[in-house]
Order: structure tokens, then C-alpha cells, then sequence
């Protein structure tokens, strides 16, 4: 019997029992396809900023870079980490079913620095995307760190580096990085017959100088409060703000602006970095709506951006310097990650 952290029950994960979230059922799936009144999105977009790699990063050092949707560049003194990897033109199986991007990557896998380690939050296609992971694989050979359930599925796939952790499980590096697996408010599947069987999460890296913290995919519950009372305030967090309409359907599964912005308080985060926006029409709100959104919503003295792809942002411990913020964030693009 498999032994757990996480609610696992008959072969499948849950929510705890004081979250919400699970599987969108088919009848409201239909309910919402019959009434939706989604807004149009444009079929292509250019990226404006191109990213600013740093040439060297100091141990109190981090400089992050808004690839694409959940995909984040994340760069430490000891080592280069990727989030939810996903540089395919479909969100989908099969290579053509599925929502296409609408943005090219704000920074290109060829273009990309050798990748230490890669972290997966579940399995949805527009979060683990077999091409990139496989291609990832041949380029640079990381370790990737997913949540139970999902190791013996890329294994299969071709990679060889992979190790599974539950919630709350930690998993230490050889360059003194560790890595948490934390619980998310959401839920798995990838085809008919698999809803729930592979874990989701989000993640806690922790270096000597910083704690980092992504998200992945979820809606709002007290377990931020829960990350907080166990590791401490957070320094960097990168929180969804995309993907929340109609909200008596996504609601429990995925986060709106107002609802990240609690989040950032619950984690104690001195900077809060928006993902999940922007590149996949998946639900029905405006491709800018989670931006302006956000902005209508932002106390001035809480620092949460939501970047433009291919944009990166550094952040310093030793005075909590942020190179980039909503109220100054154009005025200050020529410094980021300088």
C-alpha cells in the first residue's frame, strides 16, 4: 500500500479534506461551453523584451525570466533550475489537439543555459510538455524533480534523472540546494482513464541565502498559510494569475489576480512574480485582463509583477532590492538583471 502525505485513496490523489478543487466534471464542462461568453483573443502576439542573462549570479543573488506561461528561468549561484517547461506551439496531446500559443517564448529552449534541474507541477499538457522535457533531456541531461506518480511515466518517456516527492517531502542537491514538494489546490490527468493518479504540487527551493517558492497550478486555500508556518517567509514567490473565468467554475482550481495578491501576504513574499497568463487561451477572461486585474488591485506598497515574456527580473537578499515593479516597471527596463 502506497503510504502518503498527500490524500490518496483507491488508487487516486485528492485534496485534503479541508481544500476544495478535484476534477472539473463533464456536466459542468458542458454547462460551461453552452453559456460561455469568452473574449477574443488576438491569434498572435510579439514579445517586446528580450531577456537580459546574467553573466554570473552572487550566492545572495536570483534572476528569474519570464519564458511563457507557467515556464520560468530560474538562476541561482548554484545551479539553473526550469519550471513547467512548455516551448511546444500546442497545449495538447498528439501535437494538434489543444490550445495553441499565441506567444513565442520570451526565451527559446536552443537559446536557454545549461539546465541543472527541471521542476514539473502536474501533469496537464500545458505543464508537462513530453517535447520540451525530451528535448531538455537530450540538451542537458537534469535532474527532474515531480510530484509522486508522475517518475515512471517519464521514465518511460525517455528521461533518465527524475525523482518523485510527495507533499511536504524535501529532496537535497549536491550544490546545497533543496527542494520541498508543497500541496497545490488542484488535480491531474492527461487521458480518459487516469484522472487523479499522478500527484501535483507546488515547490520550495531553498538556498543558504533565500526561499523561492513556485506555485504551480492552483486555486486559493489556507495552504499558503501552511507554507509559510513551516519554511518560514518566502522572498521570491511565482503565483498564477491567469486562467480564473467563469469563476463558479475555476474558482477551486485556479487562482484570479485579487486572490494571488492574498497569496503573496499568506507566504510573506517580498516580491511576487505573476505566471500563468498570457500564452494559452484556457479560459475565458481577456488575454490582458489578468494583468490589468491586477494592477486595479495592487496595495503600492506590495511588490508583485507580472512581466512580459522574455523579461528578467533580479532579486538581491542583503537589501531586498527588486529591479522591477508595476509602478515603475517600463521606466526600469534597461537596468533588470544588471
Amino acid at each position: 500500500m502506497l503510504v502518503t502525505k498527500s490524500l490518496f485513496k483507491n488508487g487516486r490523489f485528492f485534496n485534503t479534506e479541508a481544500h476544495k478543487g478535484g476534477p472539473v466534471s463533464l456536466l459542468k464542462v458542458l454547462r460551461w461551453k453552452l453559456t460561455t461568453q469568452a473574449k477574443v483573443w488576438p491569434k498572435q502576439v510579439a514579445n517586446t523584451y528580450q531577456p537580459e542573462l546574467p553573466s554570473q549570479v552572487e550566492p545572495n543573488e536570483a534572476f528569474f525570466t519570464f519564458v511563457n506561461h507557467a515556464t520560468v528561468l530560474i538562476q541561482l549561484e548554484r545551479g539553473n533550475i526550469l519550471t513547467d517547461p512548455v516551448f511546444s506551439d500546442i497545449a495538447g496531446p498528439y501535437g494538434w489537439l489543444g490550445p495553441k500559443r499565441v506567444r513565442p517564448p520570451g526565451l527559446a529552449l536552443n537559446k536557454l543555459p545549461k539546465i541543472h534541474t527541471v521542476l514539473i507541477s502536474h501533469n496537464h499538457y500545458d505543464h508537462l510538455d513530453l517535447p520540451s522535457l525530451q528535448a531538455l533531456e537530450d540538451k542537458d541531461q537534469p535532474l527532474f524533480v515531480v510530484p509522486l506518480g508522475n517518475g515512471s511515466f517519464l521514465r518511460r518517456k525517455g528521461l533518465t534523472q527524475v525523482v518523485e516527492l510527495d507533499w511536504w517531502e524535501q529532496h537535497h542537491l549536491e550544490t546545497g540546494l533543496s527542494l520541498s514538494l508543497t500541496p497545490a489546490q488542484h488535480w491531474s490527468r492527461r487521458g480518459l482513464r487516469d484522472f487523479c493518479k499522478m500527484l501535483w504540487g507546488g515547490f520550495l527551493i531553498q538556498s543558504p541565502k533565500m526561499n523561492i517558492f513556485f506555485a504551480g497550478d492552483t486555486g486559493y486555500s489556507d495552504h499558503f498559510k501552511e507554507i509559510r508556518e513551516k519554511y518560514g517567509e518566502m522572498d521570491v514567490s511565482l503565483l498564477p494569475i491567469g486562467a480564473y473565468e467563469p469563476r463558479w467554475l475555476m474558482k477551486d482550481i485556479h487562482m484570479n489576480p485579487a486572490e494571488a495578491i492574498q497569496a503573496h501576504g499568506d507566504l510573506g513574499s517580498a516580491l511576487s512574480i505573476g505566471i500563468h497568463f498570457g500564452t494559452f487561451r484556457l479560459t475565458d477572461e481577456g488575454i490582458d485582463d489578468p494583468v490589468i486585474f491586477l494592477k486595479e488591485r495592487l496595495p503600492t506598497e506590495v511588490n508583485f509583477v507580472a512581466p512580459e515574456q522574455g523579461q528578467t527580473i533580479s532579486y538581491r537578499t542583503a537589501s531586498r532590492k527588486i529591479s522591477s515593479n508595476l509602478a515603475s516597471e517600463k521606466t526600469c527596463a534597461a537596468s533588470l538583471a544588471k
